[in-house]
């Protein structure tokens, strides 16, 4: 029999996370423990407002199975419980660190899978004036960032990439406009993002007006973020994005 409890936490951000949808200073984020014969699993989530998340929404759904989880609930079972979103991601999360804890092993080792000696993760610049995210680009660098992830909107884009690869001009920058750009105009953007040096266009145009993207001449790669939930949503992105 194990023992289940749902909480909410939030913790307070060191700079404010600005994208085109809206700003936050704190993360919240809903916590899954499972504890069963003394060994405690523990995951987290962050419900998602951009589609139809909330704590109470989140934590309504992990308490709803409840009794499940409880009577020992697998992970391939959850599967068919609950929907993807953050709600299953911190019970499945509790579930394999429950594992991993009770068998004495690391998730890698789980999984058997052999961990990298080192992994470049991009570092996020926010949305604010140009010399704003100049100054963070700068400052991101100088303190070995490699990959620079730059959010952006619809406006100012020229004025704040350019700023940013002068002040990284080493730094490789990915984009991400968090559906926030329409199609017209998406091809001279693209060229500018181009011309500077951005390695990725991610996510340009809203999920359900990306057919825009089909036949689409780019001369970089545009990834799909909002339009891919699942497996299922690989055949409906092919030739409207690379990544």
């Amino acid at each position: 029999m194990r023992n289940v409890r749902v909480y909410e936490e939030a913790w307070p951000l060191h700079t404010p996370f600005v994208i085109a949808r809206g700003s936050r200073s704190e993360a919240k984020v809903v916590v899954v423990e499972l504890e069963e014969d003394g060994v405690k699993g523990v995951g987290e989530c962050t419900p998602y407002p951009r589609y139809g998340e909330s704590i109470a929404s989140v934590m309504a759904q992990v308490m709803a199975i409840g009794e499940q989880l409880e009577a020992g609930l697998t992970r391939e079972q959850l599967q068919r419980l609950l929907p993807a979103g953050a709600a299953r991601n911190a019970v499945d999360c509790a579930l394999w660190d429950l594992q991993a804890r009770r068998e004495g092993k690391t998730l890698s080792q789980l999984l058997g899978v052999a961990l990298p000696n080192r992994v470049i993760t991009a570092q996020t610049v926010v949305i604010g004036t140009a010399d704003q995210m100049a100054a963070s680009a700068a400052a991101l660098w100088q303190k070995g960032a490699q990959l620079l992830k730059v959010k952006l909107d619809d406006r100012l884009i020229s004025e704040r990439l350019i700023a940013i690869r002068q002040a990284a001009p080493e730094a490789t920058l990915i984009v991400d406009a968090n559906e926030s750009w329409h199609s017209e105009g998406l091809a001279a953007r693209c060229l500018l993002l181009a011309d500077l040096g951005v390695a990725m266009l991610e996510q340009p145009l809203p999920a359900d007006a990306d057919a825009a993207l089909e036949n689409f001449v780019h001369p970089l790669p545009i990834c799909a973020d909002e339009s891919c939930h699942t497996r299922e949503s690989l055949p409906r992105l092919r030739g409207r994005y690379e990544m």
